[in-house]
C-alpha cells in the first residue's frame, strides 16, 4: 500500500512539473500589458512590469533551449538510419546505399582538395548506377539526351513510357500498392503544408502590422520634428549654459510635449496589434500541437523512422514571440521626465 501511493506521488509531481512547462502555462505567466505606457515615475509600473517579464523568460528561455536540444539530439542520433531508409525508397540497393554514405562521410574528413576530387569521382560512379537501378537509365544516356533535338527527345520519351507501362502490366498489384502508398503520403504532406502555410501567413500578417505602425507618417514627422529641435537645443548649449533661460525650456518642454503626442499616438495601436496577436498565440496551441504531429507524420514517411519528439516546442515558440513584443510595449514612450509640460512649473 505504501509503495502504491509512493507512485501515486510521483506521478503527480511529474504531471504538475509538466503541466507548469506547457506554452499555456507560460502564457498564462505573462503579466497583461499596462494600463498606460505613457506614464511616467517610478509609480509607472514599468518596473514590476519588467521584472515580471524576466522572470517568466528566465524560464521560458531555459525551457525551449532543452527542447530544441533534445529534438536535434534525437534527430542526429537516428540521421543513418533515417539517410540510408531514404535512399532505399528510390529502389537504390543496400550496398550502393552503405557505399554512397560511406563516401560522404569520407569527404567529410578528407586531408585535401585533391582527395575530395577522387571522391567525387567515386561519386559520379555510383551516382551512375543508382540511376541504373532506379530509373532504368545510364549517365550515358542523360548526356545524350541533352543533346537531342525536339523530336528525338519526344521519340525518346515515347519509348521510356513504354517501357514503365510495361512495368505496371507485369505487376498491375505491385504498381497499384504503391501508387496508393504515394497518395496517403501526399495527401498528408499537403494537410502539413496547408496548416504550415496558414499559420505563415497569419503570423506574417502581424509582422506587417508592426511594420506599418513603425513607418506610420505621422509617427515619422513627430519623430523628425522632435530630433530638429533637440538640434537647436543643441545649440543653444553650446553657446551658453543657462538652465534657466528662458528660450531652453521653452524648447525642452516642447520636445517632451511632442514626445508625449508621439507616445499617445503610437501607444494605444501597438497594444491593440499586440492584443490580437496574444489571441492569435491562445488560439493556435493547438493548431501548433496539430502541425508538429503531421511533420513528425511527414518526417517518418520520408525516412522510415517516427523520432518520438516532446510536443509543445512550436508553440512555445510562439508564446516566446508574443513575450518579447509584450516586453517592447514602451517602446514608443521616448518621454524625458526630467523636463515639465509648459506651464507646469
Amino acid at each position: 500500500m505504501k509503495t502504491i501511493f509512493i507512485v501515486l506521488i510521483l506521478i503527480f509531481f511529474s504531471f504538475f512539473t509538466y503541466a507548469q512547462t506547457t506554452p499555456e502555462a507560460f502564457l498564462g505567466m505573462l503579466p497583461n500589458p499596462p494600463g498606460n505606457v505613457c506614464s511616467e515615475g517610478d509609480d509607472s509600473g514599468k518596473s514590476a512590469f519588467k521584472q515580471t517579464i524576466n522572470e517568466v523568460a528566465g524560464k521560458l528561455d531555459p525551457e525551449i533551449s532543452r527542447r530544441r536540444s533534445d529534438s536535434k539530439g534525437k534527430m542526429n542520433a537516428n540521421q543513418g538510419k533515417m539517410m540510408q531508409n531514404a535512399v532505399a525508397k528510390t529502389g537504390i540497393s543496400p550496398q550502393l546505399t552503405q557505399q554512397i554514405m560511406a563516401l560522404q562521410q569520407k569527404k567529410k574528413n578528407a586531408a585535401n582538395a585533391e582527395e575530395r576530387k577522387a571522391i567525387d569521382l567515386q561519386m559520379k560512379a555510383l551516382t551512375s548506377q543508382i540511376m541504373q537501378e532506379s530509373m532504368n537509365m545510364s549517365m550515358d544516356e542523360v548526356n545524350n539526351l541533352k543533346k537531342m533535338d525536339k523530336a528525338g527527345k519526344t521519340a525518346w520519351a515515347t519509348a521510356y513510357t513504354t517501357e514503365k507501362q510495361a512495368e505496371v502490366m507485369a505487376d498491375p498489384k505491385a504498381f497499384k500498392d504503391k501508387t496508393a502508398a504515394d497518395m496517403k503520403d501526399y495527401k498528408l504532406m499537403e494537410k502539413q503544408k496547408q496548416l504550415a502555410d496558414s499559420l505563415g501567413y497569419q503570423i506574417k500578417n502581424f509582422g506587417e502590422q508592426f511594420q506599418k505602425l513603425e513607418n506610420n507618417q505621422d509617427a515619422v514627422d513627430l519623430q523628425n520634428h522632435i530630433t530638429e529641435l533637440e538640434g537647436k537645443l543643441s545649440e543653444l548649449y553650446k553657446q551658453e549654459n543657462r538652465p534657466n533661460d528662458k528660450e531652453i525650456k521653452s524648447l525642452e518642454n516642447s520636445i517632451r510635449n511632442i514626445q508625449i503626442s508621439y507616445c499617445n499616438l503610437q501607444s494605444p495601436k501597438y497594444l491593440s496589434i499586440l492584443a490580437k496577436y496574444k489571441t492569435f498565440v491562445q488560439t493556435t496551441i493547438r493548431p501548433y500541437y496539430r502541425l508538429e504531429k503531421l511533420t513528425r507524420q511527414v518526417n517518418a514517411a520520408q525516412t522510415g523512422v517516427d523520432v518520438d519528439l516532446e510536443p509543445g516546442l512550436m508553440a512555445l515558440e510562439q508564446v516566446k514571440a508574443y513575450m518579447n513584443l509584450l516586453s517592447d510595449v514602451y517602446r514608443y514612450n521616448r518621454i524625458n521626465s526630467g523636463v515639465k509640460y509648459i506651464g507646469g512649473e
